[in-house]
């Protein structure tokens, strides 16, 4: 699946916003997520990162200025593995995740890619090869021209393109937002191995 990796997908983090412009953007990951994880599956989260790193990282909203202590409990009570942080859209979906699969989440595996489709690592390749289900944050390089919640960066692309997954099936699903400061509409995208019908 392909969520919009903005901080205010984390339920908590937009007290102020009523009302909650993000409720059935959230509940439609939420369900996609329940979906995805269903008999103890777990899925790889692929973002965009400056430079290419994978294995089990911890969540941090710090890169957009939120610090750890204002992650939601299910984030708190995880025991994240020590070492680097995601960036923010790997987090983003870890928290996600945290919020479907509780402590379990500590153990799926994060590939950050970044942009200019440099080629993936044997290791890498076999992650991609070997996921039960993608989690891709989708959202484009932070600060870059295309940076909408729906824009995924050429590494991802070509990470989803090495995973097979340009031939999968994609239901959209299209939020359309009101409030002054977010973009216009939000897509929550679930990607299924159905072949696409020529």
């Amino acid at each position: 699946m392909i969520l919009p990796a903005t901080p205010l997908l984390v339920p908590g983090l937009a007290p102020g916003l009523r009302p909650d412009p993000f409720a059935a953007v959230r509940g439609a990951v939420r369900a996609a997520l329940v979906e995805l994880t269903a008999g103890g599956r777990l899925p790889l989260v692929l973002a965009h990162g400056p430079a290419p790193r994978h294995g089990r990282m911890r969540p941090s909203l710090a890169g957009s200025g939120i610090g750890d202590r204002w992650l939601p409990a299910a984030a708190a009570t995880t025991s994240w593995a020590d070492g680097a942080p995601a960036g923010t859209g790997a987090s983003v979906a870890l928290l996600a995740l945290a919020d479907v699969l509780g402590d379990r989440a500590a153990d799926v595996e994060t590939l950050e890619v970044p942009s200019g489709g440099s080629p993936l690592d044997d290791a890498a390749a076999d992650l991609l090869r070997g996921a039960a289900g993608l989690v891709v944050a989708g959202g484009g390089v932070p600060g870059g021209l295309d940076s909408g919640p729906g824009a995924l960066t050429d590494g991802i692309q070509a990470a989803l393109r090495a995973a097979g997954a340009d031939a999968w099936h994609a239901d959209v699903q299209v939020f359309e937002q009101s409030h002054d400061h977010l973009p216009p509409r939000y897509r929550v995208t679930t990607l299924s191995d159905r072949r696409v019908a020529a």
